[in-house]
């Protein structure tokens, strides 16, 4: 619309933003979205650099003792894919030091990353009181869930656990999308066991949906 016609679009309950802040901010959701592809291990290696400025012990402990600069690409890609904030790279490898004796899959170190940097995964969610806010699953659907997901003993019918997930998938859907409507975002709080399947189970359907764990 014309300059001329933004008081009268305003009065209307329209909101009018300028087209170059429309694409920053599309940009920028992009950015975020494929963080996890756009971290080079060249910018892996800046952030590991300044680490090295300021807490030379945790770094010297880690690499390549533990894990292998490509190993580490790994992780800190994982935790960008769900747009886990690693600007505190200090404390995450702290964190890879503790558990990368024993677990070596990427995988698995980011899960347990996450734990142990859970304030920081969380904040994103928490309104104005201090309350985080999220979705969670009914215990019943849950305990269905972990056995299908995880232990593998249900005996739904095949035809019957899809029509009980697609039924999920739309109504974690929908939710999400009315509270990003209302200017907030929740997230899907599950067990952490599940956390991640669940995510990559809902990851076509609602790209975006994040899901934590209530240990983190």
């Amino acid at each position: 619309i014309s300059d001329s016609d933004r008081p009268r679009a305003e009065l209307a309950g329209y909101t009018v933003v300028e087209s170059l802040e429309m694409l920053v901010t599309h940009l920028a959701a992009i950015a975020r979205r494929h963080a996890g592809e756009l971290m080079s291990r060249d910018d892996l290696k800046t952030l590991v650099d300044k680490v090295k400025q300021d807490s030379p012990a945790v770094l010297e402990e880690l690499i390549p003792a533990q894990l292998s600069m490509g190993q580490l690409h790994k992780v800190i890609s994982i935790l960008l894919e769900e747009r886990v904030p690693v600007n505190n790279m200090t404390r995450i490898l702290e964190s890879l030091a503790t558990h990368a004796t024993l677990i070596k899959d990427p995988s698995e170190l980011a899960e347990r990353v996450r734990q142990d940097i859970g304030r920081a995964v969380v904040d994103r969610f928490r309104d104005e009181r201090g309350v985080v806010r999220t979705m969670m699953l009914e215990p019943q659907l849950e305990m269905t869930l972990r056995e299908v997901l995880k232990d593998r003993t249900s005996k739904m019918e095949p035809e019957r656990l899809q029509k009980l997930l697609d039924k999920l998938m739309v109504k974690v859907g929908t939710e999400w999308r009315k509270a990003i409507l209302q200017g907030h975002e929740l997230a899907l709080a599950a067990e952490s066991s599940m956390r991640r399947t669940i995510r990559m189970l809902f990851a076509k359907s609602v790209h975006d949906l994040s899901v934590i764990a209530y240990q983190e």
